[in-house]
């Protein structure tokens, strides 16, 4: 337990809290009282366990190695008890009688606290020093620190519970501010020793999309992950940043090469990574892929047997869903869709909404999966193919507010409007919104890089259209977007972003610029 930083906000409920920094991922969050353990108490708990994935190995390690170091220095004798400590962090009215009752070394903190410096108001003591990267927490004590004149925060060796994380009631290590480095010291006995800790460096591309990280307590099951393409690549990341020990598959060996070196672990083929896993998921780009990867040879089927478990995180048509569920389950395994709202940029900063159906024990199970991976995970009943309803319409309504701006900016342009001033008053406006004001950016620029590739647009407009005709349903809004998205397909610009209909909208020469933005989209891929 350590003291915030000034600008770190305590939670406004009524529950008491305390601000806890997290061994091994070293991040933060406000976690209540109620929902934390001491170390000594419970660390048999996860003792001898042989399916405790490695990460969290190495933040018991840690947590171990500093435990053990402050007993051979006894600096963890004559402690106050937990209540005691509860009682001086929040005290109500004094009584002379509970002064009396605590022990010496209690009394000695109380006077500490109660004892303002003269001409001075009490204050209370905020960490404001910063220290350079700690790597390596499971291998590395903190140093010593003889600068008796620091105050000091107080920290202590508990474990939060191993339930749901939801409540962390304010997570801090995507706050801009807990990127700088936090300086804070244990108050154990007379001594104190300090620690110092700053949020791992990500890279370029992650820096730049503010990456936000949570704490989760990964599952001690095994994870498989099956495709590393533009959605893929960033859920298996978090994955492995928050703990979680993940087997990863994909049809380009080349891509698991970077996952590997980040800690995860490379099936030879579906079936290998199935037999292997506890939970597979699998995110590939359409419905050919899916099936390729479930009935193919060496394929998902092969590997499934009763009591594995399957998610299929892909955007593809109902018929493909209940096949698959159809095959799972027919094997003895559990299974569970689970398409995902959001591109790139929302997949790798963890932040994608995640829409399942299916069998709700797989879906608890993947809770910390979920809480790695998106921002909110929907339950939306035992039926197979609901969240892809959902996840189809969803989608016609993204392409149809594209396909509109981009007509809206050909416009702009034709009637003589600046495009800057125009996506100026969109940003600031009722429709100013991430998506758009992103969109007008590319179209901008004149660069589609693929955060959601135009042709995955098309794609899901297609099969909208197919669940429209299965119920009746005339949908001419979606029907004309589509076809302006096909224009855009033919035009070269498939592989692009979806931002590029505005090409297909303005009515260019499609021989005039198609074939260079096609080589732009391919060098920037």
């Amino acid at each position: 337990i350590v003291e915030p930083k000034e600008n770190i906000k305590k939670p406004g409920n009524k529950k008491v809290v305390q601000f806890v920094y997290f061994f091994g991922s070293e991040n933060y969050a406000w976690i209540q009282e109620e929902n934390i353990y001491r170390y000594p108490e419970y660390k048999s708990k996860y003792e001898g366990s042989s399916r405790i994935p490695k990460g969290f190995k190495e933040a018991l390690e840690a947590i171990e190695n500093e435990h053990q170091a402050l007993l051979a220095s006894g600096k963890l004798e004559d402690l106050p008890s937990v209540d005691d400590e509860v009682t001086l962090m929040h005290p109500k009215s004094p009584s002379p009688d509970r002064d009396a009752s605590l022990p010496a070394s209690a009394k000695k903190v109380a006077k500490k606290m109660k004892e303002p410096k003269e001409g001075k108001e009490p204050q209370n003591r905020k960490s404001k020093l910063k220290s350079p990267v700690r790597k390596g927490v499971g291998t590395k004590r903190p140093s010593s620190s003889g600068d008796a004149g620091t105050p000091s925060s107080t920290k202590k060796f508990f474990m939060s519970k191993n339930s749901k994380p939801a409540d962390q009631e304010g997570s801090t290590r995507g706050d801009e501010s807990m990127r700088e480095s936090f300086h804070f010291t244990h108050m154990m006995g007379s001594a104190d020793i300090s620690v110092s800790t700053k949020l791992e460096e990500y890279d370029e591309v992650e820096s730049e999309e503010k990456i936000s990280s949570k704490t989760v307590i990964p599952t001690p099951l095994r994870i498989g992950f099956l495709g590393l393409g533009i959605m893929g690549q960033g859920m298996v990341m978090n994955l492995l940043r928050s703990g979680h020990e993940v087997t990863v598959w994909n049809r380009t060996a080349t891509k698991c090469r970077e996952f590997v070196k980040a800690g995860a672990l490379k099936g030879n083929n579906p079936a290998d990574v199935v037999q292997s896993c506890d939970i597979t998921f699998t995110c590939v780009a359409d419905s050919t892929a899916v099936r390729d990867i479930m009935f193919g040879n060496m394929g998902v089927l092969d590997g499934i047997s009763k009591g594995k478990c399957y998610v299929e995180m892909s955007t593809v048509d109902e018929e493909t869903v209940q096949d698959v569920a159809d095959a799972i389950m027919a094997r003895g395994g559990a299974f569970l869709e689970a398409p995902v709202c959001g591109s790139r940029v929302p997949a790798l900063e963890g932040q994608l909404l995640i829409l399942c159906s299916g069998d709700r024990k797989l879906f608890d199970d993947c809770y910390s999966c979920f809480e790695a991976m998106g921002k909110k995970s929907f339950y939306l009943g035992n039926e197979v193919g609901t969240a892809t309803r959902m996840k189809l319409i969803h989608n016609m309504i993204l392409g149809n507010m594209v396909a509109s701006l981009g007509e809206g900016m050909a416009l702009a342009e034709k009637v003589g409007i600046d495009l800057e001033d125009f996506s100026e008053v969109l940003s600031l406006g009722s429709l100013s919104c991430r998506t758009i004001n992103h969109k007008c950016q590319a179209i901008l620029n004149g660069r589609f890089d693929p955060h959601f590739p135009l042709q995955h647009q098309q794609k899901d407009l297609r099969l909208v259209l197919g669940l429209g005709d299965s119920v009746e349903q005339p949908l001419h809004l979606a029907a004309a977007a589509n076809e302006l998205f096909k224009k855009a397909r033919r035009m070269g610009f498939g592989e692009g972003d979806v931002a590029a209909v505005f090409k297909a909208a303005n009515e260019f020469n499609p021989g005039e610029d198609a074939g260079s933005v096609s080589r732009d989209v391919s060098l920037t891929k």
